[in-house]
């Protein structure tokens, strides 16, 4: 299993959701009126609501478990089947719907095809099939936003609905096709006993999704709450910008945990493949926060001239999102070494807690830079939180390498939040390759590694690293 030619495998379907999407949302917004963009961001939230609340056997507990049947060897169709069967149990539960209106009703099938292609996915993943999960992606994601377009011209919500249903019906196939090709013919087996047992073992996770959808969500509910539409767009228009690096990283970051258990089940230890990938993923995020940041900027003052006075609540949503990457990223480590998964439970629901509380205490008194205060708030406490349990969980070491990131941290989100002329941003990019190369933060093992794994092509990576090291 290799975890660049993977990566660079999901980094295509997150690189073509960006660009495709981007455009579909620009036609949308110049032809169509405010009610129908909102029916589609209905759609997209039913989504969400999906994935948090009806995805009853996590993701990440199918691809650790199928990932560690894969490195020994031992991966049946039988018990793929059963992880299968799951999204049939649930079905049922989309008929509350039917208490919506005809689009949302019209929206049921997709929304089960939504959820069984993620198990699926979760599933292939686990088997290192990353490039057949990228092929249906990056299919699915043109019918989503590109022939959606069709629907979008004639004004027609039906249509885009069916447009979406016929993506989810040609991506379970395919997914269904490679899966059947790669262990045989599958069919989902219904075993009760098997499923609970995951979902017991996963129900902190499952809980957790719940209680982190509802504390992403408090600040736009603040914000429309006391503020109204035109700031919760605004707000909703600087978190959407704000997001796209997190998403690009989030692609780089899906391998870690199948990658992690494959190997973790082939006794490698943990802390090393840890402590690598948070170094490797902390030199990218420094390097993404710093570029992203102008760039952002640049886009929203020449494109989106009603969006400016976003700006700051933009980048400091960027730096709550982005910044703790390689902090989050340890969470798949401590997943993969089947610790206790309990305190991120109640984690989430500190999260939720404190994202109401503090947006309703600096919303009404500093505006829509409260829900980014709040939000920054909030994944300081996490990262520190997910940071505290990997070193006590003894998945995680401390060196002076990674305390030197720790440091780094604190002082770009300050740079880029209190200073941060633009065309000192340069400066910055250079100081932070510095104290990497002095710190040796990228060792030449680390290089050695990395290079192991490089296809031929790439191979120029490691010349730009030795600058670095």
């Amino acid at each position: 299993m290799n975890p660049i030619k993977n990566a660079l495998k999901s980094l295509s379907v997150t690189t073509t959701n960006v660009i495709v999407a981007l455009i579909f949302f620009i036609i949308t917004a110049k032809i169509t009126n405010p009610e129908f963009f909102g029916k589609v961001a209905i759609i997209q939230l039913l989504e969400v609501v999906t994935s948090a609340f009806f995805y009853f056997i996590p993701g990440q507990i199918i691809t650790r478990e199928i990932s560690y049947l894969y490195a020994r060897k031992e991966i049946s169709k039988s018990v793929i089947g059963k992880f299968l069967s799951f999204p049939f149990l649930v079905l049922p539960l989309f008929l509350i719907l039917l208490l919506f209106p005809n689009y949302v009703k019209l929206a049921i099938p997709y929304l089960f095809l939504y959820l069984l292609n993620s198990v699926m996915g979760s599933i292939m993943v686990g088997m290192d099939m990353f490039t057949e999960t990228a092929i249906t992606g990056n299919l699915f994601l043109i019918i989503r936003w590109g022939i959606s377009i069709i629907a979008v011209l004639s004004h027609n919500i039906y249509l885009f609905i069916e447009i979406w249903t016929l993506g989810g019906i040609i991506s379970v196939s395919m997914n269904y096709a490679f899966l059947s090709r790669k262990v045989g013919l599958i069919l989902p087996s219904f075993d009760f006993a098997f499923l609970f047992k995951h979902f017991k073992e996963g129900l902190p996770l499952y809980l957790s999704s719940s209680a982190t959808f509802l504390s992403s969500q408090g600040d736009r509910v603040t914000t429309a709450y006391l503020l109204g539409s035109y700031y919760l767009g605004l707000y909703q228009f600087s978190a959407l910008v704000a997001g796209v690096p997190s998403m690009v990283l989030g692609a780089l970051g899906g391998v870690l945990l199948p990658t992690a258990s494959f190997y973790k089940a082939l006794g490698k230890d943990e802390k090393k493949m840890s402590s690598i990938s948070f170094r490797v993923l902390s030199l990218i995020t420094f390097l993404a926060v710093i570029i992203s940041i102008p760039t952002a900027v640049l886009v929203v003052e020449k494109f989106f001239s009603a969006y400016t006075s976003g700006i700051k609540v933009l980048i400091l949503l960027l730096l709550a999102t982005t910044l703790p990457f390689p902090i989050g990223s340890l969470t798949n480590f401590i997943i993969a070494a089947k610790k206790s998964l309990r305190p991120f439970l109640i984690l989430s629901l500190l999260n939720g807690g404190l994202v109401l509380l503090t947006s309703f205490l600096l919303i009404p008194r500093i505006g829509i830079m409260g829900g980014a205060i709040s939000q920054a708030i909030v994944s300081t406490i996490s990262s520190s939180f997910v940071l505290v349990y990997a070193l006590k969980e003894d998945t995680f070491v401390l060196g002076k390498r990674e305390s030197a990131i720790l440091f780094m941290m604190p002082l770009i989100a300050f740079y880029e939040v209190f200073v941060d002329p633009p065309y000192l941003d340069f400066l910055l990019l250079l100081s932070v390759i510095l104290l990497f190369k002095t710190f040796r933060i990228i060792t030449a093992e680390d290089m050695k590694l990395i290079d192991s794994f490089l296809p031929s092509k790439l191979k120029f990576i490691i010349s730009l690293m030795k600058v670095i090291s």
